[in-house]
C-alpha cells in the first residue's frame, strides 16, 4: 500500500510551460486524502516559490525545499540545515574569486528570502524572476543576515557538468555540488540531499520505504529515487537518472506521466 508519494517540481510535475493539470491533480489530491496517502513536493526551490505555485490552486502542505535543507509541513517546520556562516563565507570566497565563475550569476536562497547582489546580470531575467521569489539586492552576498540552506550557481547550459565536476575538485568534502536544471548548480552540505529528506519524513509519519513512491527528472533527484522502493525517473529524465531508477514513467512532463502514475496507484487502491 502506497503511503507518500512524493515529486520534483520542474521537469516532472510541471510541463514546459511551468502548468500542471489544476482539476486533475486535485482530484487525485482528494482521493489521496481520502486513502491516507501523503503528498509531497520535493524541489531544489525555495520553500516560498514553491508556495507560490500551489497558492490559490491545490492545497498542498508538505514540502521538501532547498533539496532537502529545509522540510515543511502545514508551514511547520519539520527539519532545517541551514549553512554554517563560516563554511557559507568560505564557499563564497571560492567563488568570487576563481575566473571559472566569472560569467556566472551566484545567489543564496534563504529563509526570508533570495539573495542577489545589485547589478548581477540576471537581475532582471524573467526566468530569475519566476523561479526565485522576494528576491533581495544587497551589496554583499557575504554580508546577508539569515538562515541560507543553498549557494545557487547559474552559468550558460554547457558549462553545467564540467562546472559540476570542477566544483567538486576544489569544494570540501562536507559540500556537493549538485546540478538541478535550467543552467543551476546547488551547492549544499553533503548530508542533505532529498533521499534524507524523504526518510525524515517517514520517521514523522511512521512509514517506511517500501510505502513510498517518488518522481524525478534530474540528479538532484537520484538519493529520492533511489530510497523509494517506487522510484521513477521521467521519460524525459536525464540518462544518467533512468539508469539509477527502478521504474521509468511510460509519459513524458509534458503528457502528465506523474498524474498518470498516480491514476493508476488509487485505481489499484480502489479495486
Amino acid at each position: 500500500m502506497i503511503k507518500l508519494i512524493a515529486t520534483d517540481i520542474d521537469g516532472t510535475f510541471l510541463n514546459d510551460q511551468n502548468e500542471y493539470p489544476v482539476e486533475r491533480f486535485n482530484q487525485q489530491l482528494k482521493q489521496m486524502q481520502q486513502f491516507g496517502i501523503h503528498f509531497v513536493v520535493a524541489s531544489g526551490n525555495q520553500y516560498h516559490h514553491l508556495q507560490d505555485i500551489f497558492k490559490e490552486k491545490s492545497p498542498v502542505n508538505t514540502f521538501i525545499s532547498e533539496n532537502g535543507g529545509l522540510i515543511m509541513h502545514r508551514n511547520q517546520v519539520i527539519d532545517a540545515e541551514p549553512l554554517p556562516q563560516p563554511q557559507l563565507t568560505m564557499v563564497l570566497q571560492r567563488l568570487t574569486h576563481d575566473p571559472a565563475f566569472a560569467d556566472s550569476s551566484i545567489n543564496l536562497s534563504g529563509r526570508n528570502g533570495n539573495y542577489m547582489e545589485k547589478g548581477d546580470r540576471l537581475s532582471d531575467d524573467p526566468e530569475m524572476q519566476y523561479y526565485f521569489s522576494n528576491i533581495k539586492f544587497v551589496s554583499d552576498l557575504a554580508a546577508v543576515q539569515d538562515e541560507i540552506y543553498k549557494v545557487n550557481l547559474i552559468s550558460e547550459h554547457a558549462k553545467v557538468a564540467p562546472n559540476a565536476r570542477y566544483l567538486k575538485q576544489i569544494l570540501p568534502t562536507e559540500f556537493q555540488a549538485t546540478p538541478s536544471g535550467f543552467g543551476s548548480i546547488d551547492i549544499i552540505p553533503t548530508v542533505v540531499n532529498k533521499g534524507t529528506a524523504l526518510a525524515l519524513l517517514e520517521d514523522y509519519w511512521q512509514l517506511n520505504p517500501n510505502q513510498v513512491m517518488a518522481f524525478g527528472d534530474n540528479l538532484n533527484d537520484a538519493e529520492m529515487l533511489q530510497h523509494a522502493h517506487y522510484g521513477y525517473a521521467m521519460k524525459n529524465a536525464r540518462p544518467e537518472l533512468k539508469a539509477q531508477a527502478s521504474f521509468v514513467t511510460n509519459l513524458d512532463n509534458n503528457s502528465a506521466g506523474v498524474f498518470d502514475v498516480i491514476d493508476q496507484v488509487l485505481t489499484q487502491v480502489n479495486e
